[in-house]
C-alpha cells in the first residue's frame, strides 16, 4: 500500500484542524520517522525539540514561534547591509515581512538605546515599517497585527526619548495608544505587549518629570508581568519594571518605598537571562542603603555587588561603585579610605567636563573633613567647585545651591546636613 507523504498544504490544513496533544505528539512522530515528510515539516520538529512550542499548538501558534526562531538571522542579514538599503529590502525581500523580526527589532532598539540612541531610532523605525506591512488575517488575526504595531511604534517612541526628542517621543506614544485601542477593542491582549508598553510609557513620564504619571503605568506592568495571563507572566520583567519604579519614588523624595521596591526587584532578576540588570539592581539598592545612611547594611553586599561589577560591569559602572564604596567607608568612620576612593572619582568627573557629578562626588568627599572638623579643606574643594560651575553652562539653581553651601564654608557653619540638602538640589537639577 503506497502512503502519502506531507506537503506544505497538507501540514497546513493539519495545523489549521482541531487540535490536541495527543494528535500533536502522533505528527512529531511522523516527521522524526519519515524523512519525506520531515524535509517538508522538519522546522516544526526542531521547534519542538527547542522548547519553542507549547503541549498543544496550531498554526498560529506554529507559525509565530517559527517566525521568532528565523528572526535572528534576518537580523544578522539586514544589519550587514548598509543603513540606507535595509528599508529597500524590506520591501524588495518579502521574508523580511516577518512578525518575529518586528518584535527583535523593537527588542535590540530598546536595548541599544542606553548607549546608541541613533541606533536605537533606526532599529525602531524598520520595526514599524515590517509592522506596517504585515497583512491582517492568515493566519494572524487583524487585531494582533495592530498590537503588533502598537509595539512597534512604543518602541520607535523610546528610542525618540533617548535622543531628548521628548515631542517625537509623545507622538509616537499617541500613535503606539491609537494602534493599541484599536487592536483591542472586543479582544485581549495576544502576545503580553501590554505591560511592556506601559512600561516604556513609564519612561518618558520620567523623562518628562511627571513622576506621579510614571507610577500608575508601571504598578500595572508589574501587575500584569506578575499575575496576568499565565503564558506572559515574566517575573523578571516585573523586576525590570520595580528597578523603574524606584528610581521614580526617588525622584519624589520616597526614599524608603524606593528601597522595598529595589529589595522585592533584587528576589525577581534571573541573572541568566540579563547579568547587568541584576548588577544594576543591587547597585541602585547598596547606594540607596548608603545615601539613608544605613551603611552597615550596604557594607554586606558589597563583596557580591564587587563581584557582579568585576565580571558583568563597564569601566563607568565600576567607577560609580567606587563613589558608593567611599560614602559607605565615610560613614564607618574610614575616613582615610573615603578620600582616597572619593578624589580619585571626583577627579574622573572632572577629567570628563562632568560638573554634576564632579560636585556631586565633591559633597561627598568633604564629609570627612566636616566631621572632623578640617573646614579649610572643606572650603577649599568648595571653591574649586564654584569656579568649575562658572565655567560651564549649569542651571542658576545649581549655581546658587552650591554657593550656598560654599558661604556656609566661609563662615564655618557648613555641615554635613547641608552637604546633604545641597546634593539633593543638585541631583534635582541635573535631571531636570
Amino acid at each position: 500500500m503506497e502512503h502519502h507523504h506531507l506537503d506544505a498544504a497538507a501540514l497546513e490544513r493539519l495545523l489549521a484542524a482541531d487540535r490536541t496533544a495527543e494528535y500533536n505528539e502522533q505528527l512529531l512522530h511522523l516527521l522524526a520517522v519519515c524523512p519525506a515528510c520531515r524535509e517538508v515539516g522538519g522546522w516544526l520538529l526542531d521547534l519542538h525539540r527547542s522548547g519553542a512550542l507549547p503541549p498543544v499548538y496550531g498554526l498560529v501558534d506554529a507559525a509565530l514561534a517559527r517566525s521568532r526562531a528565523e528572526a535572528p538571522y534576518l537580523l544578522d542579514e539586514l544589519t550587514q547591509l548598509a543603513p540606507e538599503e535595509r528599508l529597500a529590502s524590506l520591501f524588495a525581500d518579502r521574508r523580511f515581512v516577518s512578525w518575529g523580526l518586528c518584535e527583535l527589532l523593537v527588542r535590540k532598539s530598546c536595548q541599544a538605546a542606553p548607549e546608541e540612541a541613533l541606533d536605537a531610532v533606526h532599529l525602531a523605525d524598520l520595526a514599524v515599517h515590517v509592522a506596517d506591512m504585515i497583512p491582517g488575517g492568515e493566519p494572524f488575526e487583524e487585531q494582533w497585527v495592530y498590537q503588533l504595531r502598537a509595539l512597534a511604534w512604543a518602541g520607535l517612541a523610546n528610542a525618540r526619548r533617548v535622543q531628548v526628542d521628548l515631542t517625537a517621543a509623545e507622538r509616537g506614544f499617541e500613535m503606539a495608544d491609537s494602534w493599541w485601542d484599536a487592536g483591542t477593542v472586543g479582544a485581549e491582549d495576544a502576545l503580553g505587549y501590554e505591560p511592556i508598553l506601559l512600561d516604556l510609557k513609564a519612561s518618558l513620564r520620567m523623562a518628562q518629570r511627571r513622576f506621579p504619571e510614571a507610577l500608575a503605568p508601571l504598578d500595572q506592568a508589574v501587575a500584569l508581568f506578575l499575575e496576568g495571563q499565565p503564558d506572559h507572566r515574566d517575573p523578571h520583567l516585573a523586576g525590570k519594571s520595580l528597578i523603574k519604579k524606584a528610581l521614580v519614588l526617588i525622584e519624589m523624595g520616597s526614599s524608603h518605598a524606593a528601597l522595598q521596591a529595589l529589595r522585592k526587584a533584587n528576589g525577581m532578576i534571573d541573572p541568566a537571562r540579563d547579568p547587568r540588570l541584576l548588577l544594576c539592581v543591587r547597585h541602585n539598592l547598596v547606594d540607596n542603603l548608603s545615601k539613608m545612611g544605613h551603611f552597615a547594611e550596604a557594607a554586606e553586599h558589597l563583596p557580591a555587588l564587587q563581584d557582579l561589577a568585576a565580571t558583568h560591569g563597564t569601566a563607568r559602572d565600576r567607577l560609580r561603585l567606587q563613589w558608593v564604596e567611599g560614602r559607605i567607608a565615610a560613614g564607618r568612620g574610614a575616613y582615610a579610605e573615603a578620600r582616597r576612593l572619593l578624589t580619585v572619582v571626583r577627579q574622573t568627573f572632572l577629567d570628563e567636563c562632568n560638573p554634576y557629578e564632579a560636585a556631586l562626588a565633591t559633597l561627598d568627599l568633604v564629609i570627612p573633613d566636616l566631621e572632623e572638623g578640617n573646614l579649610t579643606a572643606v572650603q577649599s574643594l568648595t571653591d574649586e567647585m564654584v569656579i568649575v560651575f562658572q565655567s560651564y553652562d549649569v542651571t542658576r539653581e545649581a549655581l546658587a545651591a552650591l554657593r550656598l553651601f560654599q558661604e556656609a564654608t566661609h563662615r564655618q557653619t557648613a555641615t554635613t546636613t547641608l552637604a546633604r540638602e545641597v546634593a539633593t538640589t543638585l541631583h534635582q537639577t541635573r535631571t531636570q
